[in-house]
Protein backbone atom coordinates (compact mmCIF):
# COMPACT_ATOMS: atom_id res chain seq x y z
CA UNK A 1 0.00 0.00 0.00
CA UNK A 2 1.27 3.53 -0.82
CA UNK A 3 2.25 5.61 2.14
CA UNK A 4 -0.46 8.71 2.46
CA UNK A 5 1.30 12.10 2.75
CA UNK A 6 0.58 14.45 5.43
CA UNK A 7 -1.79 16.80 5.28
CA UNK A 8 -0.32 20.80 6.55
CA UNK A 9 -3.18 22.29 8.27
CA UNK A 10 -4.16 25.51 6.61
CA UNK A 11 -4.22 29.03 8.25
CA UNK A 12 -7.92 29.79 9.19
CA UNK A 13 -9.02 26.60 8.86
CA UNK A 14 -9.78 24.71 12.09
CA UNK A 15 -7.68 20.78 11.85
CA UNK A 16 -9.70 17.78 12.91
CA UNK A 17 -6.86 17.27 15.19
CA UNK A 18 -5.39 19.93 17.43
CA UNK A 19 -2.26 21.20 17.01
CA UNK A 20 0.05 20.78 19.70
CA UNK A 21 1.48 24.58 20.39
CA UNK A 22 4.26 26.23 22.97
CA UNK A 23 3.39 28.05 25.89
CA UNK A 24 4.01 31.91 25.67
CA UNK A 25 5.00 33.14 29.10
CA UNK A 26 3.24 36.61 29.81
CA UNK A 27 5.81 38.70 31.65
CA UNK A 28 5.23 38.90 35.23
CA UNK A 29 3.57 41.89 37.02
CA UNK A 30 3.80 42.18 40.15
CA UNK A 31 2.20 44.90 42.95
CA UNK A 32 5.22 44.15 44.72
CA UNK A 33 8.28 46.38 44.24
CA UNK A 34 11.23 44.68 43.36
CA UNK A 35 13.87 44.01 45.88
CA UNK A 36 17.41 44.85 44.90
CA UNK A 37 19.72 42.23 44.87
CA UNK A 38 22.81 43.40 45.65
CA UNK A 39 23.21 44.33 49.76
CA UNK A 40 19.69 43.16 50.15
CA UNK A 41 19.53 41.30 53.82
CA UNK A 42 17.26 40.07 56.23
CA UNK A 43 15.64 41.77 59.06
CA UNK A 44 17.97 42.80 61.70
CA UNK A 45 17.29 42.35 65.21
CA UNK A 46 17.91 44.85 68.13
CA UNK A 47 19.84 43.33 71.55
CA UNK A 48 16.50 44.59 73.11
CA UNK A 49 14.41 42.22 70.91
CA UNK A 50 16.74 39.12 71.04
CA UNK A 51 16.90 39.60 74.97
CA UNK A 52 12.92 39.50 75.15
CA UNK A 53 12.78 36.69 72.44
CA UNK A 54 14.89 34.35 74.37
CA UNK A 55 13.95 34.78 77.90
CA UNK A 56 10.58 33.82 76.38
CA UNK A 57 12.70 30.81 75.37
CA UNK A 58 13.86 30.11 78.42
CA UNK A 59 10.59 30.38 79.99
CA UNK A 60 8.99 28.17 77.55
CA UNK A 61 11.29 25.70 78.31
CA UNK A 62 11.41 25.46 82.22
CA UNK A 63 7.93 25.01 82.55
CA UNK A 64 7.28 22.40 79.45
CA UNK A 65 10.89 21.04 79.20
CA UNK A 66 10.96 21.74 75.47
CA UNK A 67 10.18 23.47 72.54
CA UNK A 68 10.38 26.96 73.28
CA UNK A 69 12.23 28.27 70.10
CA UNK A 70 8.75 26.72 68.16
CA UNK A 71 6.71 29.10 70.59
CA UNK A 72 8.83 31.92 70.35
CA UNK A 73 8.80 31.15 66.34
CA UNK A 74 5.12 31.48 66.56
CA UNK A 75 4.66 34.37 68.45
CA UNK A 76 6.75 37.06 67.35
CA UNK A 77 7.50 35.51 63.55
CA UNK A 78 10.47 34.80 63.65
CA UNK A 79 12.28 31.63 61.81
CA UNK A 80 13.78 29.21 64.45
CA UNK A 81 16.61 28.80 62.35
CA UNK A 82 17.62 32.26 63.55
CA UNK A 83 16.32 31.83 67.50
CA UNK A 84 18.34 28.55 67.13
CA UNK A 85 21.19 30.40 66.42
CA UNK A 86 20.84 33.08 68.99
CA UNK A 87 20.82 30.28 71.30
CA UNK A 88 24.10 29.09 70.08
CA UNK A 89 25.65 32.59 69.49
CA UNK A 90 24.49 33.16 73.23
CA UNK A 91 26.36 30.01 74.64
CA UNK A 92 23.87 29.93 77.38
CA UNK A 93 21.92 26.77 77.14
CA UNK A 94 18.00 26.73 77.63
CA UNK A 95 16.71 25.51 81.64
CA UNK A 96 14.72 22.80 80.58
CA UNK A 97 13.24 20.46 83.50
CA UNK A 98 16.03 17.51 83.03
CA UNK A 99 18.76 20.36 83.40
CA UNK A 100 17.24 21.78 86.22
CA UNK A 101 16.50 18.59 87.73
CA UNK A 102 20.62 18.00 87.25
CA UNK A 103 21.47 20.79 88.43
CA UNK A 104 20.15 19.95 92.02
CA UNK A 105 22.58 17.20 92.48
CA UNK A 106 25.56 17.84 94.49
CA UNK A 107 28.71 18.59 91.84
CA UNK A 108 26.98 18.71 89.01
CA UNK A 109 28.65 20.57 86.27
CA UNK A 110 28.07 20.61 82.47
CA UNK A 111 31.03 19.21 80.46
CA UNK A 112 34.72 19.53 81.94
CA UNK A 113 35.42 21.08 84.77
CA UNK A 114 37.75 24.24 84.63
CA UNK A 115 40.13 24.44 87.33
CA UNK A 116 40.82 27.81 89.09
CA UNK A 117 43.21 29.44 87.17
CA UNK A 118 44.06 26.86 85.02
CA UNK A 119 46.45 25.74 87.89
CA UNK A 120 46.95 22.43 88.04
CA UNK A 121 46.53 21.90 92.07
CA UNK A 122 42.86 23.01 91.67
CA UNK A 123 42.46 20.28 89.19
CA UNK A 124 43.91 17.71 91.31
CA UNK A 125 41.73 19.02 94.17
CA UNK A 126 39.10 18.42 91.89
CA UNK A 127 39.75 15.20 91.44
CA UNK A 128 40.33 14.07 94.31
CA UNK A 129 36.84 15.28 95.47
CA UNK A 130 35.39 13.70 92.77
CA UNK A 131 37.38 10.18 93.84
CA UNK A 132 36.12 10.68 97.40
CA UNK A 133 32.34 10.66 95.90
CA UNK A 134 32.89 7.92 93.78
CA UNK A 135 33.87 5.49 96.49
CA UNK A 136 31.14 6.73 99.31
CA UNK A 137 29.02 6.26 96.25
CA UNK A 138 29.96 2.59 95.58
CA UNK A 139 29.99 1.70 98.98
CA UNK A 140 26.43 2.79 99.31
CA UNK A 141 25.81 0.78 96.12
CA UNK A 142 27.71 -2.52 97.69
CA UNK A 143 25.13 -2.00 100.80
CA UNK A 144 21.92 -1.39 98.90
CA UNK A 145 22.55 -4.49 96.79
CA UNK A 146 23.33 -6.56 99.56
CA UNK A 147 19.99 -5.43 101.00
CA UNK A 148 18.27 -6.73 97.52
CA UNK A 149 19.76 -9.86 97.39
CA UNK A 150 18.84 -10.64 101.08
CA UNK A 151 15.23 -9.02 100.51
CA UNK A 152 14.91 -11.04 97.30
CA UNK A 153 15.96 -14.11 98.71
CA UNK A 154 13.05 -14.09 101.66
CA UNK A 155 10.77 -14.30 98.48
Amino acid sequence: MPKKAKKKPVAGKASATPAVSKKVSKPKTSTKPAKAKSGSRGKRYTSEQKAKVLNYVNEVNSKKGRGGAAAASRKFDISQITIGQWIKKDGKPTVTKKSAAKSVVKGATRGRPKAVGNSIAATLRRLADIHEEISQTETQLAALQKEYASLKKGL
